[in-house]
């Protein structure tokens, strides 16, 4: 008897930029895998995006929808709905794999099939990965070229994958948000959605097992000025208590036991090392772009760590660096500016 073929469960979460919406779930309902489960979130969403949730619920069976009456958003905790609303879908998803994306963002209509591909061809895969190329709003494509990272393998552990991201490197891996696809039973095992979503999929989940890469697989990643981690960023709030709430509700030091004592600490400190520092730019930003609410905010929770003032002044430094060589060559212009004024005269 023929196993049924593998279900590829993907989830959209959205509240109120329908156009977006209806690019992103188009672009799953073309994909060339078949066996499709496509999970909207209705997030007390605006009239006119809830319209549009009511005509593809009807007019395609493979989509689901989740409604909630109330917006799960909060500006005194900006990552609820994540929590909140992931975590919902997940319970409705009967897909083999799973697959979280933004409202704003869309994939290649073969990303479910090479995903799926990668499960298939190595049953040890827990998670998989396609290539995050950035484009603006209106889809244009913003990456440098030749890229400079995800340059991996087909199949890693995951391990060596995290212990590279810990250790600052960025030629295997980079992504702006969350980019993995992961096995259901896994992701339910692991504790479903956190609100450190990115954090707890490549520190929690990644790591105990193989990973997969296809870079032919691509998952378009919209950069605009509505982005909601840009918002949030913008008004001091950073997942400082989030990620710290993930080391401890998930065991993250205590599970990396597996790998060794080193890694253990490792990855601990690293994790910590990274909230000081993502603490110490944005501490910058929002004090150059003078908000001072979001610097009280941010100081409120990394004031106590040396190592926040440490990437704070450097990155300070960096930015007037970055400052002073833009300017400095204009200067060299006026200065070396061949005078066009007449010559003063004196009269005869």
């Amino acid at each position: 008897m023929t196993a049924a073929p593998p279900v590829f469960t993907a989830i959209v979460d959205t509240f109120y930029r329908p156009a977006m919406l209806k690019e992103a779930v188009d672009a799953l309902r073309r994909q060339t895998h078949r066996d499709m489960e496509i999970i909207l979130v209705d997030n007390a969403a605006t009239p006119q995006t809830k319209d549009y949730l009511r005509a593809v619920t009807a007019e395609d069976s493979r989509v689901k929808l989740v409604r909630f009456e109330e917006n799960q958003y909060s500006p005194e905790d900006p990552l609820k709905m994540l929590d909140t609303c992931l975590n919902a879908a997940l319970k409705e998803a009967t897909g083999d794999f799973v697959w979280y994306q933004s409202d704003d963002d869309y994939v290649s209509d073969d990303y479910a099939e090479k995903m799926v591909a990668l499960f298939i061809e190595n049953p040890d895969c827990v998670t998989a990965a396609g290539l995050p190329v950035a484009v603006d709003a209106g889809g244009l494509r913003l990456d440098p070229q030749p890229r400079r990272s995800n340059y991996r393998p087909r199949f890693m552990p995951g391990r060596i994958l995290a212990q590279e991201v810990l250790r600052g490197g960025r030629t295997m891996f980079s992504a702006p948000g969350t980019i993995f696809t992961v096995r259901r039973e896994a992701l339910v095992k692991a504790g479903g959605y956190h609100r450190a979503i990115e954090l707890s999929q490549l520190y929690g989940i990644v790591p105990f097992g193989v990973t997969g890469f296809d870079e032919t697989a691509v998952l378009y990643w919209r950069r605009h000025e509505g982005q909601l981690n840009k918002q949030i960023s913008a008004r001091g709030w950073l997942a400082t208590d989030e990620t710290r709430n993930l080391l401890r509700d998930w065991k993250i030091s205590e599970r990396w036991e597996v790998f060794g004592k080193a890694a253990a600490h490792e990855v601990a400190d690293c994790i910590e090392k990274q909230i000081s520092r993502t603490s110490g730019i944005w501490f910058i930003n929002n004090l150059l772009a003078l908000r001072p609410v979001a610097c009280a905010r941010i100081a409120r929770k990394a004031c106590c760590r040396p190592a926040f003032w440490g990437y704070a002044f450097t990155y300070l430094l960096d930015q007037i660096r970055k400052k002073s060589s833009r300017i400095a060559p204009r200067l060299r212009r006026l200065l070396n500016a061949p005078n066009t004024e007449p010559a003063h005269r004196t009269p005869h």
